[in-house]
């Protein structure tokens, strides 16, 4: 009997470094929220299985922000502070904080489930412009406000933490909270704070977790060794000029290790470099830090290999050397990770682990006694879970303990047990997002922040080579150069990502080089003052401008069919986390006076899906309906679609079909507005969905719906909103 899969998780848990150390605020929330879920939960789950192997990688500046909350009780967190004060006493300027921020939350899972909850966001209403903000002040009572003070926090106590008798009734009240009520929940959850760190020392003691590290603040490091890997790895890219700042790349991994051995009292053995972007030039830094291995994305391996290489190749660790050194180089199963990141939480948790399972199953065969690899964020995918990823977590576990064909691993224990046979003389330079950097650096945002960067620096060292300044200073300066080279704030520049906060992490940017002025005594310049940012959110969707009367046959008859048409541009709808596949590059929807239209454009990722796929366009107007249709392009393509409505409990049974169906190089499809019942005025929603068997390989939009209005014939501009 061969040897089972070695199956090597490891959960990346990070927060960029959002304490100002010049005022002592923190501006944003997420440590503090992610604690009472994600690392609190995830920790537990471990606990709960204590056979179960893994690597957990966390961030030393999260780390740091953690040990400041458990050591500094008065921590001035602006979210706290808004949460902690009475709600009577709350002025209209606060208020209005408290209405636009307080539901930074997945509404599907974290909001709509709680009546008290969402009753509250149908009072605010889904627009937060400065009119509509106004209008919702008024129709918040002193009690309303007390209550959404409780709910923001509540919703971010995971499944662990819902379950302390403390919190348990305050689920079950639901509404009409008090303030010792809300002074309780923020004691529990500042409890839970001190615990973090604690328990991963505990996992790390038992033996069967190990943690890792990475650099400091979690900057790009190839990006700071220079302008020239850069190039080698985007030879078109534009960028503000030639830099190098490689020391100081060695230098953020060496006090990311050392702070490491600061918190836990062992050496660090391995670590992510941030998302997973490397190149050569780094390994002699990481082998001199003491480190043995690092992970990356499996892009970099067959990029490393050349054309042609098996993915049989990607189910074992590999020795990179540069210059003398070396380091072994474990490369993560994108698939397999993308599917726990951004597929299963929309799945049945039984029907997810029994795929996941199946494709290990699959591995196993073709690679005996290999190493598949499970790399990806630990924190924001829960969210998306309904139940926080419980269900799916515990079955994951109790089938890897259980299954005999595979074997749980950290990856130091990986390396111990079966050291790298292979060697790569040529390490390639990228990240784990399309194996290059240009999520980070080469867009016109983006270049402007790294010219600040550029000429902060350059002034630090003509200071520092001056000599004049006291060493606590030009170390005071240093901290705060290297949190601005951290990978976060570039992360939200340019069209890549959007959030609610996008303007906070340009504010938070800038004023880290404010900061490095103001450590060395002068006074910033003022380009420093100036937004970087542009607020591109509400162009992300774009509103239809008239009535539509499109051909239904799958092409591209002429550009004005569509052009009067709304859509989202897909490519470009995408938060805190990065989903390597995209199934559609763009949706496009409109009416005329009788149907509803959408076509939907097969991303280049689609077009190379092996698999077979089918749509699924669930829609509601007065009643819910889905329409279904296999996703075949060409001679094969389907003509008709299949109409499903709801049955008992959560089956559908087939009512009908429908012909107005093109597939050829775009998908065209027209509804019948009569088939739901509804007219105009009516409020309509949809969701797209790709399904493969039962998974759901990928929606559109990626949460919640597209919600409209059924036109009249004078229609001119009707709002939409996902």
């Amino acid at each position: 009997m061969s040897k089972p899969l070695r199956v090597a998780f490891l959960w990346h848990m990070h927060q960029p470094y959002y304490l100002d150390d010049t005022s002592g605020k923190i501006i944003l929330p997420w440590v503090r929220l992610h604690a009472t879920k994600a690392y609190y939960d995830m920790s537990a789950m471990l606990l709960r299985h204590p056979e179960m192997a893994c690597t957990i990688n966390a961030v030393p500046s999260l780390l740091a922000q953690l040990k400041a909350y458990a050591e500094r009780p008065d921590i001035d967190d602006s979210f706290l502070a808004l949460s902690r004060k009475p709600a009577a006493e709350l002025d209209d300027e606060e208020r209005r904080f408290v209405l636009r921020y307080f539901f930074m939350a997945n509404w599907e899972t974290l909001i709509r489930p709680y009546p008290g909850y969402s009753r509250l966001l149908d009072r605010r209403g889904i627009r937060t412009d400065e009119e509509s903000l106004d209008r919702a002040l008024k129709l918040f009572s002193n009690q309303d406000f007390l209550d959404l003070q409780v709910w923001f926090n509540l919703a971010w106590f995971g499944f662990t933490a819902r379950r302390d008798p403390r919190i348990v009734p305050l689920l079950e009240k639901g509404m009409s909270f008090t303030e010792p009520d809300k002074r309780l929940l923020l004691d529990v959850q500042l409890e839970i704070l001190k615990q973090i760190i604690p328990l991963w020392k505990k996992l790390l003691e038992a033996g069967r977790v190990e943690i890792s590290t990475s650099p400091f603040y979690h900057p790009i490091l190839p990006i700071l060794v220079g302008s020239h890997v850069v190039r080698r790895s985007m030879p078109e890219v534009t960028l503000h000029g030639d830099f190098s700042f490689e020391e100081d790349a060695r230098d953020q991994i060496r006090e990311g290790v050392a702070y490491y051995e600061s918190i836990f009292g062992q050496a660090a053995r391995g670590m992510w470099p941030s998302e997973g972007s490397v190149c050569p030039e780094i390994i002699p830094h990481l082998a001199d830090a003491g480190l043995e291995w690092i992970a990356t994305d499996e892009a970099i391996l067959f990029r490393s290999l050349g054309d042609g290489s098996s993915r049989q190749r990607l189910f074992e660790p590999y020795r990179a050397e540069y210059k003398g050194s070396q380091i072994c180089v474990f490369f993560r199963d994108r698939y397999l990770s993308d599917l726990i990141g951004f597929t299963y939480a929309k799945n049945d948790p039984r029907t997810a682990i029994l795929d996941f399972a199946g494709h290990l199953g699959r591995i196993a065969e073709s690679a005996p006694d290999g190493l598949v690899n499970v790399v990806l964020d630990g924190e924001n995918p829960w969210e998306y879970y309904r139940d926080g990823g419980e269900a799916f977590l515990d079955g994951l576990y109790q089938t890897l303990l259980q299954d005999k064909r595979f074997r749980p691993v950290s990856m130091g224990q990986a390396l111990r047990e079966a050291p790298p046979k292979q060697t790569l003389t040529k390490l390639h330079s990228g990240s784990w997002i399309n194996a290059n950097y240009r999520i980070w650096i080469g867009g016109p945002e983006e270049n402007r922040a790294w010219s600040l960067v550029d000429r902060t620096r350059s002034h630090f060292e003509t200071v520092r080579q001056a000599g004049n300044m006291p060493p606590e200073k030009i170390a005071a300066a240093r901290r705060q150069l290297f949190q601005a080279e951290g990978s976060d704030w570039f992360w939200w520049y340019d069209d890549d990502f959007n959030s609610e906060n996008d303007s906070d992490f340009d504010r938070l940017f800038r004023q880290k080089l404010v900061n490095v002025y103001l450590a060395l005594d002068e006074n910033p310049p003022a380009v420093l003052s100036e937004p970087i940012h542009v607020d591109k959110a509400n162009l992300l969707i774009t509103q239809p401008l008239a009535l539509l009367h499109p051909t239904i046959d799958g092409h591209i008859t002429n550009f004005y069919e569509w052009a009067d048409a709304g859509y989202i541009d897909l490519t470009r709808v995408r938060g805190s986390m990065h989903l390597s596949k995209n199934l559609l590059a763009r949706l496009m929807f409109g009416f005329d006076e009788q149907k509803l239209y959408l076509r939907l454009d097969p991303s280049d990722e689609l077009l190379a899906f092996g698999s077979e796929l089918q749509v699924q366009v669930q829609i509601a107007g007065r009643v819910e309906r889905q329409i279904r249709f296999p996703l075949r392009f060409g001679a094969r393509a389907a003509t008709r679609y299949q109409i499903w409505a709801p049955d008992s409990g959560e089956d559908w049974r087939s009512i009908g079909e429908h012909h107005e169906l093109g597939m050829q190089e775009i998908i065209e499809l027209a509804l019948p507005i009569s088939f739901l019942q509804i007219a105009a005025g009516d409020p309509l929603s949809f969701v797209v969905r790709i399904m493969k068997g039962s998974v759901e390989e990928d929606r559109f939009p990626k949460n919640g719906r597209i919600n409209l209005k059924v036109p009249d014939r004078n229609y001119d501009s009707i709002n939409w909103s996902v």
